[in-house]
């Protein structure tokens, strides 16, 4: 029996798929290899939506009730933000002959500064989309990297989830950042591509990360990348 052929498409492009309502089977890919990326969604249809006849009977209106007022707990976000020194790894990665980017140490660097606080970390990709890896303490950069740049859709891991993300940018510093729903902890980096340094952010929950191991984190995380060798063992 022939195996079903595989949709070739990136994290976003799947994503707007699915906002859209558009079969990837239905789309042709622009990308290498057919891979369907993000403009080819943009410039298919949306698919038109079923519209079913409905048959509206007047009901009763109730009196309405006073509504209950609505509570909402405040969460307590803080942040601690650092230089770093890429050029030691940026020097590692050009005497290895390796094509990875700095995004995989990130990501090492991120799980073993954060500890248990980072059982699963979900990158951020720039274009949007998101790959969420698992057990990242156990991985080498080699198979973040092919991680990162898998069309794995993102899951829902069990443990505590750490976000970050990069972005690719000159003389920017950071000084505020989100923490989405269900997340404690976030590290925010800028940096461009081939950089001799970086901005870091940790964006935490104070009421469930002390601020004392917040700034620890970022100390960490500030450490392994400019010790790089670090990272590999």
């Amino acid at each position: 029996m022939n195996a079903p052929v595989r949709t070739i498409a990136s994290p976003y492009a799947r994503k707007l798929a699915r906002e859209r309502g558009i079969p990837l089977a239905l789309v042709t890919g622009s990308g290498p290899n057919g891979r369907i990326v993000a403009e080819d969604l943009r410039a298919a249809p949306a698919a038109a939506p079923e519209v079913a006849a409905v048959v509206v009977e007047p009901v009763p209106v109730p009196t309405p009730a006073t509504p209950a007022p609505l509570v909402m707990a405040a969460r307590s976000i803080s942040a601690f933000a650092a230089t770093i020194d890429l050029a030691p790894l940026a020097a590692f990665l050009a005497a290895s002959g390796s094509a990875l980017s700095i995004d995989a140490f990130l990501v090492k660097a991120a799980a073993r500064a954060a500890g248990a606080e980072a059982e699963a970390i979900r990158w951020i990709e720039p274009e949007g989309g998101v790959v969420t890896i698992a057990r990242p303490l156990t991985l080498a950069p080699t198979e973040i990297a092919r991680q990162i740049g898998s069309d794995a859709e993102a899951v829902s891991p069990e443990g505590k989830v750490m976000v970050v993300s990069r972005l690719a940018a000159r003389g920017v510093r950071p000084v505020a950042g989100s923490l989405p729903t269900g997340i404690d902890l976030r590290i925010l980096v800028v940096a461009a591509d081939g950089p001799e340094t970086a901005e870091a952010l940790v964006v935490h929950d104070a009421d469930a990360i002390a601020e004392t191991e917040a700034s620890a984190i970022l100390t960490r995380f500030r450490d392994l990348l400019e010790a790089p060798l670090r990272l590999l063992v």
